[in-house]
């Protein structure tokens, strides 16, 4: 297959790593400064969260893509469609269930959150929309959109059962019970699931 990235897809994708590379060492360096962390701890909390998950995958793949200059590696057509679902699930949750809930206290962090829940996740599905390599996808590729989110999903309730505090509150195992926690991930699996089979469809009614 021609893996080859336009000329103006590597620099978009480069501006899109830079823009979410930026946010992450942002909110990492706050969290160290603000709230006196060592580096570890605000690692550690920092990843708490899916959001930090979906926009570092989105910064590697896109760094990938922007210097590698070939959709391969990182920057594979099936994670490149995977990235996408990522961010915009993202995108979704946090605007529809989220965000009257999150009130970030200063300008910076307000910024930040911006850039993590709608700039990043408009600009990623944008690039993929009309600058990604075309024709690649195959439904073979429709499980590569799981295996984070389910990790993900494993780490934060293995660290809510361990502290009692979960990232999410359709995850909170200890007020909703573990009925419903299961109930909720399938949920978002099923959601997962059907953007990345409409990335395929997509992908494959578009030539290459």
């Amino acid at each position: 297959m021609n893996d080859r990235l336009h000329p103006r897809a590597r620099i978009a994708a480069a501006g899109i790593a830079m823009l979410a590379g930026c946010a992450l060492l942002t909110q990492f360096g706050l969290d160290v400064v603000e709230r006196d962390r060592d580096p570890v701890r605000a690692a550690a909390v920092l990843f708490g969260w899916f959001t930090i998950w979906s926009n570092t995958a989105v910064a590697l793949i896109a760094v990938q893509a922007g210097l590698g200059g070939r959709a391969t590696g990182l920057a594979h057509p099936a994670l490149l469609a995977a990235s996408t679902a990522w961010i915009v699930v993202v995108g979704i949750i946090y605007n529809t269930l989220l965000a009257g809930l999150n009130h970030p206290p200063t300008w910076l962090r307000q910024a930040v959150d911006v850039v993590f829940h709608i700039i990043t996740p408009l600009a990623w599905a944008s690039w993929w929309l009309w600058l990604r390599p075309a024709g690649h996808l195959r439904w073979r590729h429709l499980a590569v959109v799981l295996p984070l989110p389910l990790a993900y999903c494993g780490f934060s309730l293995w660290v809510g059962g361990q502290t009692g505090r979960y990232a999410y509150f359709f995850i909170d195992a200890g007020k909703l019970g573990w009925g419903q926690v299961m109930l909720n991930m399938t949920g978002l699996a099923a959601l997962f699931a059907v953007l990345m089979a409409m990335a395929i469809l997509w992908d494959r009614r578009r030539p290459a």
